[in-house]
């Protein structure tokens, strides 16, 4: 991985390719299939594994801060597959430029290993709020807070443990508020997508009764939750909607969701160095890079 930006060489390889092709930061979008071609010519790097990555860096619920801007279907976090490259366009993100300039010496380093982590890559180290990361290092801070998902949703675990560099176990869960007499899901963390949570919930809800109780009572006839549906728009957001069973409470009825994977899963993250030392031992350079990048992040200055 890079010293400079943390991004492995497909991922800066990519990033290359897609300005050489002409993909420049606010100038207009190049067919990704020109870009994959690019990438195959000069890096022998195929499109079976080039697209996903491009899919990764361009997609804000993998990444805090999105290397590259895409027109098209590059998939979605409910978990659609993404168009063929040929019908699909990119160009570099800002963000994105600003990592080829410190990879090649323009600027100074900018700290996105310790912003993203490796979990959107299927890695083990978590991402942290970019904002939060920044002002950490501006003020010489020994961490940066929680791990934070560009997704959002719920994130509990042993936060001493891993800052201190150990193995720790997390809890993700979906953010789910009530609204109504229903339960509305409005964030679902990175690891698993809207309509794999839809049909866990439906099987569940299929299956029941289990035999089990929740909150003392005995279960009804029919399962706590006996409607799901995707009211999600670009104008809205994330909305997934439950509709719990007449004789069950809304927090009941949230106990039992809680309970299902993956509404609620776990994942086991480690720090490759404890935070305060990551930290500190980043390397700012004349701090030119840190200084963009924090024009471009918001909560970090």
């Amino acid at each position: 991985m890079s010293a400079t930006t943390g991004l492995g060489p497909l991922e800066i390889a990519l990033l290359d390719a897609v300005e050489l092709r002409g993909g420049l930061a606010g100038s207009a979008h190049v067919r990704c299939s020109d870009v994959l071609a690019d990438l195959d010519t000069e890096h022998g790097i195929g499109p079976r594994y080039g697209y996903p990555v491009l899919q990764d860096l361009s997609a804000d619920w993998r990444l805090h801060l999105p290397l590259l801007d895409c027109q098209g279907n590059l998939g979605t976090q409910h978990g659609d597959p993404a168009a063929e490259a040929q019908y699909t366009e990119v160009r570099l993100s800002e963000v994105g430029a600003l990592a080829l300039a410190a990879e090649r010496g323009t600027i100074g380093p900018i700290p996105l290993e310790i912003i993203e982590g490796s979990y959107y890559r299927g890695g083990s180290t978590p991402p942290f709020d970019p904002g939060a990361v920044l002002h950490a290092i501006t003020l010489g801070a020994a961490h940066a807070g929680r791990p934070t998902l560009p997704t959002g949703g719920l994130v509990d675990g042993d936060l001493t443990a891993l800052l201190d560099g150990r193995p720790a176990r997390f809890r993700l869960g979906c953010t789910i508020v009530v609204e109504g007499g229903q339960l509305v899901m409005t964030e679902i963390p990175l690891g698993t997508g809207a309509h794999e949570v839809m049909q866990s919930v439906d099987g569940r809800a299929r299956a029941w009764p289990t035999g089990r109780r929740y909150a003392d009572y005995e279960p009804p006839r029919q399962a706590p939750v006996v409607d799901i549906r995707d009211d999600s728009s670009s104008r809205t957001g994330m909305r997934v909607v439950f509709d719990p069973h007449a004789d069950v409470t809304t927090e009941d009825a949230l106990a039992w969701l809680r309970d299902i994977w993956p509404v609620t899963f776990e994942v086991e993250w480690t720090l490759p160095q404890p935070m305060s030392t990551r930290l500190a031992s980043w390397d700012a350079g004349d701090g030119s890079g840190l200084a963009a990048l924090s024009l471009l992040t918001p909560g970090s200055r």
